[in-house]
């Protein structure tokens, strides 16, 4: 364990991952600890860019919504002013600096097909730099960040936490498709602190709290909003991001599914469009287990093809917050909010 993270401060982020939005009074209940204690805990982790709870909005895929991963490969000594250049753009959400293989892979969100058409045919190729790009659609995503968990928790502690009570819509709320543009300032604000209150909200938006408490029950309850907290990589046990790129047989893809999502390392699986038709990436302990990994996947689906795998040197960009080289936090957030914003 990093020295930077004590076996408390795991056991409270491990907490938040399971119930970003919990209370520190029932938080308390379940980590044994007094509430002002977990309170200056969280402040400390916080201001040290240890750990952060965001949000963002959950892909509908029956939604015109796109997510795509792109291949990027830059001139020599370039890559750093690309990452620069890109990490600005809301649709973007997270970039990472391949060992191998690529330089870049971004994982995209647009509006529509169009929209993303637009990003890699229109706009990538004028950013100074970019010599080349692959572009693969997410056809499924089976597993996602938010379900990687830390591994400090008892399995009693983990079974009062999931009797915690979540948020509900609330009476009255309508069922509408995807998230309306006039609660993108709400998003955003919760993208920046995922576990601010209704009145710390409506003070930071100029809005009445009881508007702010409706709009929050209504994107929590439906699902439309994707709470997660995040920790820097580097500072636990699991300080290698490997990736996998795989051709899967049709009919095996199930059980590798089934697979993945028992291993706790995992931290994406997706589904692709394509020759190459799946990927998946894990964080691991050592570059040595990377291979271990390897082997498992290859015990689990003998037919599976591995064309591809790399180590991530460097994370500049996750779900919108931007990453120093040592994974804290570096303070700018670009939310994620799929809408045009030119490079």
């Amino acid at each position: 364990m990093h020295e930077s993270l004590t076996e408390d401060d795991i056991a409270l982020i491990h907490a938040l991952q399971v119930r970003p939005r919990a209370s520190w009074t029932q938080l308390s209940e379940v980590l044994g600890v007094s509430v002002s204690t977990l309170s200056r805990r969280w402040d400390r982790l916080t201001e040290e860019r240890l750990a952060w709870v965001t949000a963002f909005p959950t892909w509908d895929p029956d939604s015109a919504m796109v997510v795509a991963l792109i291949e990027v490969d830059c001139l020599a000594h370039a890559t750093t002013t690309v990452c620069a250049a890109l990490a600005r753009d809301s649709r973007i959400i997270t970039i990472e600096q391949a060992a191998s293989g690529r330089d870049l892979v971004l994982t995209v969100i647009a509006r529509s097909f169009t929209e993303l058409s637009e990003l890699v045919v229109d706009e990538l190729p004028t950013v100074e730099g970019i010599v080349s790009l692959r572009t693969h659609l997410i056809a499924d995503l089976h597993v996602e960040g938010s379900a990687w968990r830390l591994d400090a928790l008892d399995r009693a502690q983990l079974r009062a936490l999931a009797r915690i009570p979540g948020p509900t819509g609330g009476p009255g709320q309508p069922d509408l498709p995807g998230i309306p543009e006039s609660l993108e300032p709400l998003v955003q604000a919760l993208s920046r602190n995922g576990r601010a209150s209704a009145g710390e909200l409506a003070e930071e938006l100029g809005r009445p709290a009881s508007t702010v408490r409706r709009q929050l029950a209504w994107l929590v309850g439906t699902g439309k909003l994707n709470f997660r907290c995040e920790v820097a990589q580097t500072q636990t046990r699991w300080s290698v991001l490997a990736e996998w790129w795989c051709q899967v047989p049709e009919e095996d893809r199930p059980r590798l599914v089934q697979a993945l999502r028992s291993q706790p390392m995992v931290r994406m699986a997706a589904s692709l469009a394509g020759v190459t038709n799946f990927i998946l990436t894990m964080w691991a302990h050592s570059p040595e287990e990377v291979l271990t990994i390897q082997r498992w996947l290859q015990r689990q689906v003998p037919s599976i093809r591995i064309t591809d795998a790399a180590v991530i040197m460097r994370n500049p960009k996750r779900m919108g917050w931007m990453l120093e080289p040592d994974g804290r936090a570096a303070g700018p957030v670009v939310p994620i909010w799929p809408e045009r914003r030119a490079l």
